[in-house]
């Protein structure tokens, strides 16, 4: 594979742009809100309830979000002003996640209650994501948009898997309410960082009936976009997997406590960290296509496999890392694959296309994956995920069409 150094320079200018930093850091917050809150309510719900398949009706629920309104953000990121939006959203979050936190103090908080808390909670991160992204090309030159979007990548993995070893150490150390006090904490971080970042202005679209489908019939008429978002979709169902299952595999078959799972997610997140930096400072392949191709064929679905078969908790957090190093590079070149090939008027709807294809694709695994363990377990229905998903991967990466990027 054909690469090239990139100068530290570029990186430099990156961190200097005082709007891309500010961007960065409401994505921290967002990722931080968004990815912990996945693991609470996970850890909450089997607190509650010795029902493994109520894990997978909340995976479902707080899928609900993203599949519904990520679309929708992408609109309203292309006609609004981006820091009302942003305000607005994180304020939103604090509400509900303090909220959530003082039902469980009140020992208020039951199955349903915790399902309908993940549900609201999920709305306002959901419909940060696409907005954060889309700001992106809008406050970085294009010559350094790898460089931007390997460090937003950066912030984002390790910001949402880090923050999932933080929830459960504080889970461990205080328990699940100060768990969602700390995502309170997080959105309110958000508010201030969002509200002081110097976004410039764009000019905003002025199509609104029929604005998001238009751009869908863009994107998946076009190539590469079409074969980009489909790999989003399988992404996401992996996604949904890990976040699902490896919990459960953790403290049922590892028999570890939370902050050992959490770590777990720790460990995927140095991986990921360690490659995104790489491309962000030292690496910029020539041909990207053909890097995603082979980062994403070779371990994407094959991870899931390995997950569901290991027996040992060593061995398990080895394979989470190695999945973290290839995952790193894959989500960096397909969104800057995905920036780089969309009209600048369509960034906002189709970061909100992308967005829906990763994270609504959440409800509709989790419903496949309640009736996988409900008929077998849930090692057997990672190791079955993992094979469609391998399956799906390889059917997308090697075609010209990615590869030749």
């Amino acid at each position: 594979m054909t690469s090239t150094a990139t100068p530290n320079h570029n990186v430099g200018s990156v961190m200097a742009n005082a709007a891309f930093r500010g961007v960065l850091a409401s994505n921290i917050m967002a990722s931080i809100a968004l990815g912990t809150s996945r693991f609470v309510f996970v850890w909450l719900v089997g607190e509650l309830t010795d029902w493994n398949p109520a894990t997978a009706i909340l995976g479902i629920v707080i899928g609900l979000p993203p599949l519904l309104l990520s679309a929708w953000a992408g609109s309203l990121a292309d006609r609004m002003s981006a820091r009302t939006l942003g305000v607005v959203l994180f304020a939103t979050s604090t509400m509900l996640f303090a909220s959530s936190a003082v039902l469980l103090h009140a020992d208020l908080m039951t199955v349903p209650v915790a399902m309908v808390c993940g549900l609201i909670t999920a709305i306002a991160p959901a419909m940060l994501m696409p907005l954060l992204q889309a700001l992106v090309p809008r406050v970085v030159d294009e010559s350094v948009l790898l460089q931007a979007v390997a460090l937003q990548n950066l912030g984002m993995t390790g910001s949402s898997l880090g923050g999932i070893f933080l929830g459960g150490a504080v889970i461990q150390a205080f328990g699940l309410e100060a768990g969602l006090w700390l995502l309170t904490a997080a959105s309110l971080g958000g508010i201030i960082i969002h509200q002081r970042t110097p976004i410039p202005p764009h000019e905003a679209s002025t199509v609104r009936q029929g604005a998001i489908r238009n751009a869908t019939k863009i994107a998946f008429r076009t190539e590469p976009l079409r074969s980009l978002l489909a790999l989003t979709i399988v992404l996401g169902i992996v996604i949904t997997a890990s976040t699902l299952l490896l919990p459960e595999i953790a403290r049922d078959v590892l028999g570890t406590q939370s902050l050992a799972a959490s770590a777990l997610n720790v460990a995927m997140s140095v991986g990921m960290i360690t490659t995104s930096m790489l491309v962000a400072t030292r690496w910029q392949p020539t041909r990207r296509g053909r890097a995603l191709a082979l980062a994403t064929g070779s371990a994407m679905g094959t991870g899931l496999i390995a997950l569901g078969l290991s027996k040992n908790y060593l061995l398990t957090l080895f394979i989470c890392v190695c999945w973290g190093l290839t995952g790193g590079i894959a989500m960096t070149m397909m969104r800057t694959l995905m920036q780089t090939h969309t009209p600048p008027e369509l960034m906002g709807r189709v970061m909100g296309l992308a967005s829906t294809a990763q994270n609504g694709s959440f409800p509709l695994a989790a419903a496949v994956l309640f009736a996988l363990v409900s008929a077998t377990s849930v090692p057997t229905a990672m190791v079955i995920t993992g094979v469609l998903c391998s399956v799906a991967v390889w059917s997308i990466v090697f075609r010209r069409t990615i590869r030749d990027l």
